[in-house]
This record gives structure tokens, C-alpha cells and sequence, in this order.
């Protein structure tokens, strides 16, 4: 009988729970020294510690007691976010009680949460005996989802690491990003205006594959495309061994589409303009000095390579250059190691005419 008094004076008088706000700081705050220091650093889990004050009849509560927390979507009503967190026999003191609480990793999306608690004499067993308090408590942000948000959402500088397989073709990775819309699914802006190379978008590979990959299914999309609005920017720049390798995945589709003119730049640049002199029309395997000799490290060494040849006599000068009146052909010289030009009809090659020269390398 005097039990179930007891449990009825705790049913009344457990109607009002007032809540302490929680502060957890890494440091030394003895007073000792003149500043403080980080004891330790670990990654972040999805616990948090909850502390309150609970009161009896007015007056703190002493004593051992359960309590069950249960997180909700709304202030009422609402549904149910995560499991139900059950602490048994809480040691409160003064009426002050700590908790440590995990709902998971998916209960805090950057919503509204809310906290209903009940309690029991610590006494009790089983799932029954609890008395609901009201109202539901709501859950405040921490300092860390507070620095989160005003970084949009995630912490910077940020770092994933970890390891995944499976095919390039896989649309997973460390990180994946689905965007269901019209939308850009990963958007990388610089907005520094100053003169470094930096890019928005680095993407580097210490293996065999491709440090960014672009692939689309669509019938006539892009798998990978590039805009400059600079007056002398590029649309892309590619640097190495060998600059670009363009490969069809389609017999007899074309490995480069380019609509406009091609531009060579650069120290050996693929087109270039040669002169005959004096010195390179005298050939040994040329009889009569019929052909000149080109000396470019872009051909030189190189029996495979294709020259596409055309005269230049009219350079847009006040006087004209020196005309070869003659069809002209290319050919390797072995013994020289060098490409020439000569004349067909075995005529001599007049000094000073000059050529275009378009080298395909193979």
C-alpha cells in the first residue's frame, strides 16, 4: 500500500522538467597558466550529452530513476525520428541529471527536432510504469551544427577518405552527388580574380586512370566540355608527353570534330614556315641542289611522319618573296635524318623560297 503511494506522489509531482543547457569545451580552465590547451581531439560521433533539472513536488529531485527519450519531428503529434533511447537507473542528484543520447546518424538532417521524456522510479521494469512529461523539449543546435550550417551545410577545408571499388562506369565514390534535375550537380567557383593558374575543380590520379572523368549516355551529349569568355582564354588547355590522345568508341566515327580553324602555338609548333638558304639547299643526296633540307625536332628522326606542304611566295609585304616556279614533293632523308623539300622536276631550289609546312606526327 505504501508503494502505491508512493508511485502516485511521483505520477503528480513530475510535471514540470526544466532543462540545463549543455557546454562541452576541450581545455584547461584551472585558472592556471596563461592560456588554455587542447587536451585531445577525436572525430565527432552521433551521441550528444543531455542534461536537466527534475523536480518533485517543488523541490529538487534525489534519487535513482529511468527515463526513456523518444525524438518527434514536430511539438506534437508528429512522427516518431529514430529509435527509442532508454537510460535505467540515473543517479539524480540535487535534481540534476546528465545523459549521453543516440538517435543515429540519420535523425539530424537540419530540421526541427523535439525531445519527449518520461520517467519512472528507478525501481521499475519492463517498458511499462513510465509518466510522459509535457511539453516535448526541443532540441537546440550545438556549437559544431551551428559552424556546419553557416558553411552551407558542410564543414570546410573538408576531407573524405576511405576506399571504394568497383568499375570506373560505377556512379559511386567517396562522395555522390544525384541530382534529379535540370540542375548542376557539382558546381566549383573561384571567385579569387587573380592571375594564378589555381583551378576550381582539381582532380588528380596516381594510377593507370584518368584524374577527372566525364561520361554521358545521352544521344548527343557531352561527356566533358569547357568555356573561356577571356579574350585570350582557352576552352582547354591540356599539358604533357602528349597533350591530348582522342580515341572513337565507334569504327568509323571520328576521334576529333573541330568546327573552326586550328591554331598552333608554342616552341615547335605543328605548323610552321621554312626558308631555303644556302646552307640547306646544299645536300649531298640532292643532285643539282634541287631540294632543301628542313631541320625541325618536331620531324627529325621521324621516317613517319606527314608533311603537308604548300608554297608561300606572297606574305602580304611591300615586295614580293622568291617564287619557285616549280611542283614541289617531300621525302626523307635517311642519312641525314631529316625531312626535305625538293623540286620534281629536279630543278634548283632558289634561295630564299619558303614553304608552310603542316606536321602530322605518327
Amino acid at each position: 500500500m505504501h508503494r502505491k503511494r508512493f508511485l502516485a506522489m511521483v505520477a503528480a509531482a513530475l510535471g514540470v522538467v526544466a532543462l540545463i543547457p549543455v557546454a562541452t569545451a576541450l581545455g584547461d580552465d584551472s585558472g592556471e597558466g596563461d592560456g588554455r590547451s587542447i587536451e585531445a581531439a577525436t572525430a565527432l560521433t552521433t551521441a550528444f550529452t543531455y542534461q536537466g533539472r527534475l523536480t518533485d513536488g517543488g523541490s529538487p529531485a534525489n534519487g535513482v530513476y529511468d527515463l526513456r527519450f523518444i525524438l518527434y519531428d514536430a511539438e506534437t503529434g508528429g512522427a516518431q525520428v529514430g529509435g527509442i533511447v532508454a537510460k535505467e537507473d540515473v543517479t539524480v542528484t540535487n535534481g540534476l541529471f546528465s545523459v549521453e543520447l543516440d538517435f543515429g546518424a540519420s535523425a539530424f538532417t537540419g530540421d526541427a527536432r523535439w525531445l519527449e521524456i518520461a520517467v519512472r522510479p528507478g525501481s521499475g521494469t519492463g517498458a511499462t510504469g513510465y509518466t510522459v512529461l509535457s511539453p516535448r523539449q526541443p532540441v537546440s543546435p550545438s556549437p559544431y551544427a551551428l559552424f556546419a550550417k553557416a558553411a552551407g551545410g558542410v564543414a570546410v577545408p573538408f576531407t573524405a577518405a576511405g576506399t571504394t571499388a568497383g568499375a570506373p562506369s560505377t556512379p559511386a565514390g567517396l562522395i555522390t552527388v544525384n541530382q534529379a534535375g535540370t540542375g548542376i550537380a557539382i558546381a566549383g567557383n573561384r571567385t579569387s580574380t587573380d592571375a594564378s593558374q589555381y583551378p576550381a575543380v582539381l582532380g588528380t590520379n596516381s594510377g593507370g586512370g584518368a584524374g577527372v572523368q566525364g561520361e554521358s549516355t545521352f544521344a548527343t551529349g557531352v561527356a566533358v566540355q569547357g568555356f573561356a569568355q577571356g579574350a585570350s582564354g582557352f576552352g582547354a588547355y591540356f599539358s604533357g608527353p602528349t597533350g591530348v590522345k582522342a580515341v572513337s568508341s565507334t569504327p568509323g566515327g571520328a576521334a576529333v570534330d573541330i568546327d573552326g580553324p586550328i591554331k598552333v602555338s608554342g616552341l615547335n609548333p605543328a605548323a610552321f614556315v621554312h626558308s631555303a638558304t644556302v646552307a640547306n639547299t646544299t645536300v649531298p643526296s640532292c643532285a643539282s641542289n634541287q631540294c632543301t633540307l628542313i631541320d625541325n625536332p618536331l620531324i627529325n628522326g621521324n621516317p613517319n611522319a606527314i608533311l603537308i606542304v604548300t608554297q608561300r611566295y606572297n606574305e602580304g609585304e611591300s615586295t614580293l618573296g622568291v617564287y619557285n616556279a616549280h611542283p614541289v614533293g617531300v621525302w626523307y632523308a635517311p642519312a641525314q635524318g631529316k625531312w626535305t623539300i625538293f623540286n620534281e622536276d629536279l630543278a634548283a631550289m632558289p634561295d630564299g623560297a619558303k614553304f608552310n609546312v603542316l606536321v602530322i606526327h605518327k
